[in-house]
């Protein structure tokens, strides 16, 4: 959260947010925001799944900073989980570890066109 200053204000009103439903095509939650961050943070630490942990290294290689290297990782998360959350599925782990192998070697700047393309082909 300390590294969200951008969201300092919303974390301080917390509890008057908690029926507030944030628009998704123009707004970013920063309650789930900062979850996406936890769970991207704890598989570093674990290097489970380990391709998130390859990954992470191949994007830190290409010196991009380390808080945006997470964001990668949390994107790439953020077109599997859905289904997941919403049981319409379980979560393709398999799948999940297929894009951050395929992925690692793609540019920040070119992760969400390849997502995209990754998904719109399905």
């Amino acid at each position: 959260m300390l590294e969200h200053s951008e969201y300092h204000n919303q974390f301080e009103i917390a509890d008057l947010l908690h029926d507030y439903k944030y628009d998704s095509e123009s707004q970013v939650n920063p309650f789930l925001h900062i979850v996406f961050h936890q769970i991207v943070e704890n598989q570093l630490e674990s290097r489970d799944p380990i391709e998130a942990f390859q990954f992470y290294n191949s994007v830190r290689q290409k010196k991009v900073p380390r808080h945006e290297a997470i964001h990668c990782i949390a994107t790439i998360l953020s077109y599997l989980l859905p289904d997941a959350l919403k049981g319409i599925a379980p979560f393709d782990i398999e799948k999940y570890r297929s894009l951050l192998k395929k992925l690692k070697d793609k540019k920040p700047e070119e992760l969400m066109q390849a997502l995209e393309k990754e998904f719109n082909s399905d």
